[in-house]
């Protein structure tokens, strides 16, 4: 029992602690379960103070080690993302953040909370508990660590003072938590953090600060909304990220039953509408742009490409969201002629709650409802049409893998960072996808779904990744922490032996050019990987199931062995699939 913790008048008091165990003590009581880390010579005082509340029983985080900061980064990013709150990460002074920054560009364009901390070279030379005791001190300091992310970052700090702590604590939780939500970064000083307070008391059970959340939408707007939607013949809702929030599926799921209204989810990070759903006309917005009357982007960064396609000239955009011009940007100029700024769960409801008071005419509706069945219908027969001229190659390709993962993937939590085909699979349960590399930073995936399984242990999770997207996930790191933490994860490997995205685009601005003409003999500059890896021999390193697959026939058995060996025996599996692209 720890005797230095007493709890009276509305507040908890801690004796004789550093401010490094008041830190411990008061993330543990704001909800911080997990204390993702990769330590340096700063944590000097933060493992003293984990080991101290371990003999003492104390309600701490549990802490992670995590040997690399990306992985540490996506770690808190899967976790956050399943269990709904920010998660705390930890990295070693300017070199940790430095390893950190792709995950948290990540983070931030994904709009995921999180409180990112890192230590800073102690200021003191001498005479200091805690002054700088390594040669690293010296050259590790920097004028301005922060900057660094600052771009990355909603907020930056560094923390000066003990007595500020529950302050500072507080309001990084509260900006990380406010919507749009994304990263916080919060710089610790050694000395600071060794720093022994008399007493140290706060105001238990939550904070007094309060994350801000996204309001409904204006009357005015909604009400302009409904009316274009009144005339329309061929709306379009478009979206990327709505999925983030089960509730803005619900209430897009009804709206587009209702209303008769087509869904393409372009690029699509969560599962936006269930894939069985009458109105989801899958991931090509291309067709149904070009002949809509009336688009509205909810959620969407880039609802399209604009040097492929692009809505006709006389049709109405509508861009719904947190931040539906994106602000962050620096350059976004899709066409907007009403921006509604709204929790998008809240405001589909009110446009659904209006347009159901005063709807639109039934013969129009009925008219929507059968040009949409009737290309949903072309659809669904393309898709079939694809895996027939596929389904008896004798060599995988990324069909064969995802109808293989959808016939045994049950409700798991499936991440994508591979060329895993959606249209070929079925997620109806929204938060079971996620495809959350936002900022095009690579290798956050095998992270990520370690995070996604510590947040709901009793859930499948599968984590899919290309070879390249594999290695620069750190995996040795990422499969460590699987095995040390004993999260019976599968991994995915779609091994097609190269960068595929840059193979594709550079075929789409040259198509006749030199690299096509030498990627025919697999030796395309900078793109094709000369070195077939065995990326399944990673599982012999730590303790995993590992197998190597190159025949469409091997997919379904070994996909039931990996299932069962994550059941029984609580391994982590590895599937190094040899594919086409």
């Amino acid at each position: 029992m720890n005797k230095s913790l007493t709890v009276s008048s509305g507040q908890t008091t801690l004796s004789k602690v550093t401010v490094a165990e008041a830190l411990l003590h008061l993330l543990a009581d704001r909800g911080i379960t997990h204390f993702y880390a990769n330590a340096g010579t700063d944590f000097a005082p933060l493992i003293e103070a984990f080991a101290k509340g371990a003999k003492n029983g104390a309600n701490l985080p549990r802490p992670i080690l995590v040997p690399h900061e990306n992985v540490a980064v996506s770690m808190a990013m899967g976790h956050a993302l399943v269990g709904g709150g920010p998660q705390a990460v930890m990295v070693h002074v300017n070199v940790g953040t430095a390893n950190a920054l792709c995950g948290l560009l990540n983070a931030h364009r994904g709009r995921v909370p999180m409180l990112f901390m890192a230590g800073r070279t102690p200021i003191h030379e001498e005479g200091r508990a805690g002054a700088r005791s390594s040669f690293v001190h010296w050259p590790q300091e920097m004028f301005d660590q922060a900057g660094m992310v600052r771009e990355a970052v909603k907020w930056d700090y560094e923390l000066r003072d003990g007595a500020q702590l529950e302050t500072v604590i507080d309001r990084a939780l509260t900006v990380a938590s406010s919507s749009p939500a994304g990263p916080a970064y919060l710089t610790l000083p050694r000395e600071v953090l060794a720093t022994t307070l008399d007493s140290f008391a706060y105001q238990p059970g939550r904070s007094r600060q309060s994350a801000s959340r996204t309001p409904a939408a204006a009357e005015a707007d909604v009400a302009e909304l409904a009316e274009a939607l009144r005339a329309a013949r061929d709306p379009l809702i478009v979206t990327s990220s709505l999925g983030r929030n089960a509730g803005a599926v619900n209430a897009l799921s009804r709206l587009a039953l209702e209303q008769a209204i087509a869904v393409v989810s372009y690029n699509p990070r969560f599962m936006e509408l269930p894939s069985n759903h009458p109105m989801n006309m899958g991931q090509d917005v291309s067709a149904a742009l070009e002949r809509s009357d009336l688009v509205i982007v909810v959620e969407a960064v880039v609802p399209w490409m604009p040097g492929e396609t692009r809505p006709p000239v006389h049709a109405k955009v509508v861009h719904i969201g947190e931040d539906p011009l994106f602000t962050s940007l620096p350059v976004r100029s899709f066409p907007c002629d009403l921006a509604i700024t709204a929790d998008p769960a809240l405001a589909l409801t009110q446009l659904a709650d209006v347009l159901a008071s005063d709807p639109a005419s039934p013969d129009l509706i009925a008219h929507r409802h059968r040009q949409v069945g009737e290309r949903r219908a072309a659809l669904l027969a393309r898709r079939q049409a694809a895996w027939r001229a596929v389904e008896n190659s004798s060599a995988i390709t990324p069909l064969h893998i995802s109808r293989a993962i959808d016939t045994v993937k049950g409700d798991a939590l499936v991440f994508k960072e591979s060329g895993l085909r959606l249209d070929q699979m079925h997620f109806n349960e929204p938060g079971t996808m996620f495809f959350s590399g936002a900022a095009g930073g690579l290798g956050w995936s095998l992270g990520a779904a370690l995070g996604a399984k510590l947040a709901a242990p009793e859930r499948t999770v599968i984590s899919t990744v290309g070879d390249g997207s594999y290695m620069f996930g750190t995996p040795l790191a990422a499969h460590y922490v699987a095995a040390e933490q004993q999260l019976p994860v599968l991994f995915v490997v779609f091994n097609n032996g190269g960068w595929h995205a840059v193979r594709r685009s550079t075929r789409g601005m040259y198509a006749d050019g030199h690299a096509a003409e030498a990627g025919h003999s697999s030796n395309e500059p900078l793109t094709d990987f000369g070195v077939g890896m065995n990326y399944e021999k990673m599982m012999d390193v730590v303790g995993g199931h590992g197998e190597k697959l190159e025949r469409p026939e091997e997919l379904a058995p070994a996909l039931s062995r990996a299932m069962e060996i994550m059941k029984t025996e609580k391994r982590q599996v590895l599937l190094n699939v040899v594919c086409t692209t």
